[in-house]
Order: structure tokens, then C-alpha cells, then sequence
């Protein structure tokens, strides 16, 4: 039901493009987008996802416009603009072909203050790179694992957003009255390690996920403060919602998980560091987890405050390099290990995790070379990202990478060892 009212809204926007006077009279502004095959072919197949062999096999269909409506003096007035973002996906590893809203909204400037957009829209904050701290709006990190452009990481948020300027500072508000959580492994596409049977799993999982109806109650908030000081960039978040992991046990008897309710308080800074150059970023962010204070209840997830500390410096010959540590740990530790149960998986009270970028452009920037690596110390895992990208002309592009991972099958990384791919993608841009 939620995912049907989430997609009548977004049609609300888009129609009333098509109903102003000069849309049947061909004043449509100029349509962009892309058309892109792309293939994955596993390396280290663990047969236990539905397909044998690969991981991605899908065409996919952009199109996307921006609208300044003037029909009214008041819509020219409050530079309203009407954004199309969406996808046709012709998935061949599940058999099936969907519509996808990636941003259709409708943003305006009523005062001079403030702007607002409200529909279909891609939230994101925070200093991280690949690591989200802040940043607890939806991910895909299906697409992410196997292989899909970068931009389908994060998904989309039904909201409401206001930014007010107030001097030199800066302030967000947003509403999220329809839930949309992460997207994440379950089995069909991308095997991983299921708790309730204790080892990796594919095909024969079973659990049933359950998400916040949609009730006022319900409405997810958040909120940014931010603004500059010098060279500096510096915010304070703030949000109030629900996990965006089912990480919550409903009735493990019969396999129910669910997002519990979550409330996040954090800071970051960003700017040059002294003497060895280069740009470093600093964010914390304490995740107070609303139905289990105390870190006494199995089936919730403890509170817990996260660390990061990133630099990156660019070189000369189109060479930069970055580097991240972030930290978790866990509050009320004690009290999570004395109430654990067989056959619980015991978890550390600090989880720690490396990360490294380099970045290499070649032939003119034609060609981008990337690498990322994550290693974690605690889980004794990693997952490398290598990507090549070439721009053969203005209209196409090939993309050649990989997703390959290593470690212990409990491991954050380690579990998906059987879904490692190499994959290509080919792209026309219009």
C-alpha cells in the first residue's frame, strides 16, 4: 500500500506538468537521459543465489527534464521549477521490467529565505565517503554490490524539505511521512550470512519484514544546520525516525524482523589541514536506539556513538588519493553481552573499519581509473572496488569494474565472498 501511494505521488507532480495550457502545445523543455546495457559475471560463485553464473544482467532507460512554469505570475515569481527524474528497468535477472521515480518534485522560493521542494527527492549530508554516518536517508546497497553506477546507491525520499538562510547559516527541515528503508541482500540476487540458520544463505531464506505503516506518527524528520567559518565547513544534524536496516527481531520464532525507532545527534567539520595540505573531514554521530535504552534487550540494536576522520589530497598528473577511518562502538556494552543467548552472535563493542581511494585520470581525462578498498581489522575482511571508466565520445561511455570480497563468513564484507563480479556497463547519453 505504502509503495502504491508513494508512486501516485509522484504521478500527482508529473501531471501537473502535463496540465498546464502550453504542455499540449509542445512548450515540453528538451528531454535528457541515457540508455545502458550492463552484465555482471560472478567469479567465485556460491550457487546459492537464484542465478548461477552472474549476479546483473538488466537494460535500463533515463529520461529526465527541468520545468519553469510561468502560467501564473506567482509560479514565475517563486522561480518554481518541476524536476522529472525516472528510470525504465528491464531486469532480465529477475524477468521483470518496473517503472522507477529517481527525483520528480516540484521546488519553489515563496520568500526570499527560503526555498522548498516537495516530492520524490535524493537527501544526503554528511563528510563520508561511501560511509554514512549522518546520513540516515535510504540506500541500495544491492545496486552498490553488484555493480550499478554510483548514483544508485541512494534512493529516493517521498518529502518535504524547507532551507532557511539566515545570514551567513543555513538550516534544513524535512519531512518523511512515507518509510522507504535500505535495500539490502535478501537472498535472491546476493547471498549472505542469515543469523536464523547460522551460515550464508541464498534461495532458502526465509524472514518476514516488516515496516512502519504509513501514520502520522510515523513521520520521519531531520534536520541540518550548517554554515562556514574561514576555509571551514561546519554542521550539527539531527534526525528522528526509524533504522533504515530491519535490525530489530518482532518474533524470532516466526523469522519477523522490523526497523525499530531511532533517534541521531551529530557534527561535522570540514576543511584544509595545516602543513601537509590536502582536505580532512571529522563527523561523529551518536544513534540513541528508542526502544532499548539500557542495551538489556537481544532483539534491539544497542545505542551506539560512530567516529570518522577522512583526508584527501590531490597530486599533480590528475592523481588524488583519500583516506578514511571510521569507528563504531557500541554503548552499554556489558549489558548486551550479559543477555545474549545461544546460538547469538557475540559482536565487538568497537567496530573499526580503513578505507582507501585513489583516483587516476588518463588520455586527456578521457579514462578514470579508480580504487577503493575497505578493510576492516575487526571483522579480519575487506571489499575492493576497482573501476575504469572510459568517455569514448560526448554520447558514449564503457565502464569496466569489480566487487570482490574477502574474510570470514560472519564477517560485514566476508559474507558476500560468493557474490564477487566483474561487470561492464555501455552507455548513450542523449
Amino acid at each position: 500500500m505504502v509503495e502504491i501511494m508513494k508512486k501516485f505521488f509522484s504521478l500527482l507532480i508529473f501531471l501537473s506538468l502535463l496540465i498546464s495550457k502550453n504542455s499540449f502545445a509542445g512548450d515540453l523543455p528538451k528531454l535528457h537521459g541515457f540508455a545502458e546495457s550492463a552484465f555482471g559475471l560472478k567469479v567465485n560463485d556460491d550457487k546459492k543465489a537464484s542465478h548461477n553464473g552472474y549476479n546483473m544482467l538488466e537494460q535500463r532507460i533515463n529520461m529526465k527534464f527541468r520545468y519553469f512554469p510561468d502560467e501564473f505570475t506567482f509560479l514565475e515569481d517563486w522561480n518554481t521549477e518541476i524536476y522529472y527524474n525516472a528510470d525504465v528497468l528491464f531486469d532480465e535477472y529477475r524477468n521483470m521490467y518496473n517503472w522507477q521515480p529517481r527525483q520528480i518534485y516540484t521546488a519553489f522560493t515563496p520568500l526570499d529565505f527560503v526555498d522548498l521542494k516537495i516530492g520524490a527527492q535524493i537527501l544526503t549530508w554528511g563528510t563520508g565517503d561511501y560511509l554514512f554516518l549522518n546520513d540516515t536517508f535510504p540506500k541500495d546497497y544491492d545496486s552498490f554490490l553488484i555493480g550499478r553506477d554510483d548514483d544508485y546507491l541512494k534512493l529516493p525520499s517521498y518529502a518535504a524539505r524547507a532551507t532557511f538562510f539566515i545570514k551567513d547559516i543555513s538550516w534544513d527541515i524535512i519531512a518523511i511521512p512515507f518509510f522507504t528503508g535500505n535495500r539490502v541482500p535478501e537472498g535472491r540476487r546476493l547471498s549472505f550470512y542469515d543469523p536464523f540458520q547460522g551460515k550464508i544463505s541464498g534461495t532458502d531464506v526465509y524472514r518476514k519484514k516488516i515496516e512502519p505503516p504509513y501514520q502520522f506518527e510515523n513521520t520521519e524528520w531531520a534536520s541540518r544546520v550548517y554554515s562556514t567559518i574561514g576555509s571551514f565547513e561546519w554542521a550539527l544534524y539531527y534526525s528522528r525516525g526509524f533504522y533504515k536496516n530491519p535490525n530489530g527481531y518482532k518474533n524470532e520464532a516466526e523469522k519477523e524482523i522490523y526497523h525499530p525507532r531511532l533517534s541521531t545527534y551529530g557534527a561535522s567539520l570540514r576543511g584544509p589541514v595545516p602543513w601537509i595540505d590536502g582536505i580532512g573531514n571529522l563527523e561523529i554521530a551518536y544513534y540513541d536506539s528508542l526502544e532499548d535504552k539500557a542495551g538489556k534487550i537481544r532483539t534491539r540494536p544497542n545505542s551506539t556513538i560512530r567516529y570518522l576522520v577522512g583526508y584527501k589530497k590531490a597530486f599533480k598528473d590528475d592523481l588524488e588519493i583519500g583516506l578514511q577511518y571510521f569507528a563504531d562502538q557500541m554503548l552499554y556494552y556489558d549489558n548486551y553481552t550479559e543477555n545474549l543467548m545461544p546460538p547469538d552472535r557475540k559482536e565487538d563493542g568497537l567496530y573499526q573499519l580503513l578505507t582507501l581511494r585513489i583516483t587516476k585520470l588518463f588520455a586527456d581525462q578521457t579514462i578514470r581509473a579508480s580504487f577503493f578498498a575497505f578493510y576492516s581489522p575487526t571483522d579480519s575482511d575487506a571489499y575492493l572496488r576497482p573501476v575504469v571508466t572510459w568517455d569514448a565520445t560526448d554520447q558514449w561511455k564503457l565502464t569496466l569494474g569489480g566487487n570482490i570480497f574477502f574474510g570470514l563468513d560472519t564477517g560485514d564484507w566476508g559474507q558476500f565472498k560468493g557474490d564477487s563480479n566483474i561487470y561492464m556497463r555501455l552507455r548513450y547519453s542523449f
